[in-house]
C-alpha cells in the first residue's frame, strides 16, 4: 500500500472539507444575521428541493459513478461509462426545467410569485449542484484529491459570495440567497470543464445511443440496477432528512424552523466533515480493492481496512458531541445570529444524533463493497419512519427538543439495523 500516496490524499481532502466546514460557519453567520428566523426558514425549506433532487437523481448517480468507475475500467469500457454519465445527466436536467417551471406556476397562483420564484432557483441550484457532484464524485474516485478540493473551495466561496452580494443589492430574502447559491454552482461548473477535459476515455463513446446503452445485457442495466437502489433509498431519506423541517413549519413556525435548521447545520458540519473525509480518501481505496467483488481475499482485505478507518471517525466524532456539550452557547452565539442562541441546549443532541447516523453511513460501505446496496434499504426505512413519527409525537409535546431526541433514538436503530444487514452481506466470505 502507497502511504505516501494516501498521506498526501488525506492532506488535500482534510484542506477542502476545511475550507468547506470553516466557509460554511460563516455563510451560516451571515445569513442568518441578514435575513433573520423567519426568512432563514424559507430559504432552508427552499434548499429542501434542491436536498430532495439530490436524494433522487444526483446522489444515486454519484454513488454508481464512485463504485462503478473501477468496475468498467477493469473491463476496459470507459467510454461507455462516460456516455452512460452524460446522457443521464441530459435527461435530468431537461425533465426539472420543465417540472420546475409547471409546478411555480401552480405555486404562484396558490401561494404567490415568492415562492415560485424559490422554487425556480432552488431547482436550478439543485440542477447546477448536482451536476457538478457528478464531476467530483468521477475526480474523486480516480483519487485526483487535489482536484477535488479545488472545485469543493471554489464552489462554497462563490455561493458565499454572490449569495451576500445579491441579498444586499436586491432584497433580504430568502430567493435572492436561493439565486445566489444557483449563480455561485453555475460557475463553478465552468472550472469543472477544465478538469472533464483530462479524462481519458475513448472518444467512440459518442457514437452510442442511449437505446444501446440500456439495451438487454448491457453494461447499462447493470450501472441502472446498482444506481436504482439508492434511489429507493432516498424515499425513506426524503422523510428523514427532511421531514422534521416540514413538521415543524406546520406545528410550530417559519422561525422555528429557521433556528432548528440553523442549529442543525451547525451540528452536521462536523461530522458530515469527518464522514466526507472518510468517503473521500477511505471508499476509493476500498472499492479499488474490491474491483468487481469476485475475490475473497481482497475483499477481507477491505473490510480490515474499513473497520480501522471507523475506529477514528468514532473518535472524531465523540470530541464532537463533547465539545458542542460544553461550548453550546458559545458556539452558537459565535456561528449564528444572537436571536438563535436561545436554542442551544439542542446542539450536543443534534450532534450525537447526527454522529451515530454518520457512523453507520460509514458502516455502509461494507455492502457497498459486495454490490448488494439494496439490503439497505429496510435500514433506511426502519429510520425514517422512527424518525418521523417520534418526530411529530415528540414536537407536539416538546417542540424542537423532541425532535432532537427523535434524531437520536432513530440513529441508534439504524446503525443497529446496518450492523445486522452487512453481517447477511458477507455471510459468504
Amino acid at each position: 500500500m502507497n502511504y505516501l500516496r494516501i498521506h498526501t490524499e488525506l492532506g488535500w481532502a482534510i484542506i477542502g472539507q476545511g475550507a468547506t466546514l470553516i466557509g460554511g460557519f460563516f455563510t451560516l453567520k451571515v445569513l442568518t444575521t441578514l435575513l433573520g428566523t423567519q426568512d432563514y426558514g424559507r430559504f432552508v425549506l427552499g434548499l429542501t428541493v434542491a436536498g430532495i433532487l439530490n436524494l433522487f437523481l444526483y446522489g444515486p448517480l454519484a454513488q454508481g459513478v464512485t463504485r462503478y468507475f473501477h468496475i468498467f475500467a477493469e473491463r476496459a469500457v470507459l467510454g461507455t461509462f462516460s456516455c452512460l454519465v452524460v446522457s443521464l445527466q441530459k435527461i435530468f436536467a431537461i425533465i426539472l426545467i420543465f417540472l420546475s417551471v409547471a409546478i411555480a406556476l401552480w405555486v404562484s397562483w396558490k401561494a404567490g410569485v415568492d415562492w415560485a420564484l424559490l422554487i425556480l432557483a432552488a431547482t436550478g441550484y439543485g440542477v447546477a449542484a448536482g451536476t457538478l457532484s457528478i464531476a467530483m464524485a468521477v475526480l474523486g474516485t480516480q483519487r485526483k484529491q487535489k482536484a477535488y478540493a479545488t472545485l469543493q473551495t471554489v464552489d462554497m466561496l462563490l455561493r458565499l459570495i454572490l449569495s451576500i452580494l445579491l441579498v444586499c443589492a436586491a432584497g433580504h430574502n430568502g430567493v435572492m440567497a436561493m439565486a445566489g447559491f444557483f449563480l455561485g454552482s453555475c460557475l463553478t461548473m465552468l472550472l469543472a470543464r477544465k478538469f472533464e477535459n483530462d479524462w481519458t476515455y475513448d472518444t467512440q463513446h459518442q457514437e452510442i445511443t442511449v437505446a444501446q446503452l440500456f439495451a438487454q445485457g448491457s453494461f447499462g442495466r447493470e450501472f441502472g440496477r446498482y444506481t436504482f437502489s439508492f434511489t429507493l433509498f432516498a424515499i425513506p431519506a426524503a422523510f428523514s432528512s427532511f421531514g422534521d423541517r416540514w413538521i415543524i413549519q406546520g406545528i410550530l413556525s417559519d422561525g422555528h424552523v429557521g433556528a432548528y435548521v440553523a442549529l442543525a447545520q451547525i451540528a452536521n458540519a462536523p461530522t458530515n466533515i469527518i464522514l466526507a473525509i472518510f468517503s473521500q480518501v477511505v471508499n476509493p481505496i476500498l472499492f479499488q480493492r474490491a474491483g468487481s467483488a469476485s475475490s475473497p481475499d481482497t475483499l477481507a482485505v477491505g473490510r480490515r481496512l474499513l473497520y480501522r478507518a471507523l475506529m477514528l471517525l468514532v473518535l472524531g466524532i465523540t470530541a464532537a458531541v463533547g465539545a458542542s456539550y460544553v461550548f453550546a452557547p458559545q458556539i452558537v452565539a459565535l456561528l449564528t445570529a444572537p436571536d438563535f442562541v436561545r436554542y442551544s441546549d439542542l446542539l450536543w443532541l443534534l450532534v450525537l444524533g447526527a454522529g451515530i447516523f454518520q457512523v453507520a453511513q460509514a458502516l455502509a460501505s461494507e455492502a457497498f463493497m459486495f454490490n448488494r446496496p439494496s439490503l439497505l434499504f429496510f435500514p433506511k426505512l426502519v429510520h425514517a419512519v422512527i424518525f418521523f413519527g417520534l418526530s411529530l409525537l415528540f414536537s407536539m409535546h416538546w417542540g424542537l427538543s423532541g425532535i432532537a431526541v427523535a434524531g437520536v433514538v432513530a440513529a441508534i436503530s439504524y446503525l443497529l439495523l446496518v450492523a445486522l444487514f452487512n453481517a447477511k452481506a458477507t455471510a459468504k466470505i
